[in-house]
């Protein structure tokens, strides 16, 4: 796998903790740590995703939900409208 140096700024809190991980010789690095925490992000991110669409997939295959939905939508949309009449541009 390829790699490409780059600068970032983050919390000194996170930094001290990544150093503390290679001190405590679970990390290569502290890139080694930020890369393992990109990486279970990108999986929970992947993984979130694929439930809500296997949520969408299964309320639109049942017709009564997709006009419950449809019904939620309606309102919520109606009552944004009010809200908004109410406090203006």
């Amino acid at each position: 796998m390829t790699t490409k140096a780059v600068s970032v700024t983050i919390e000194e809190h996170l930094l001290e903790y990544a150093n503390a991980e290679v001190a405590a010789g679970r990390a290569r690095s502290v890139s080694a740590v930020v890369n393992a925490a990109l990486a279970r992000q990108a999986e929970a991110d992947r993984e979130a995703d694929a439930t809500v669409r296997a949520a969408v997939k299964t309320v639109r295959s049942d017709p009564d939900a997709v006009a419950k939905v449809r019904r939620m939508t309606e309102h919520l949309l109606a009552q944004r409208e009010q809200a908004d009449l109410r406090t203006g541009p």
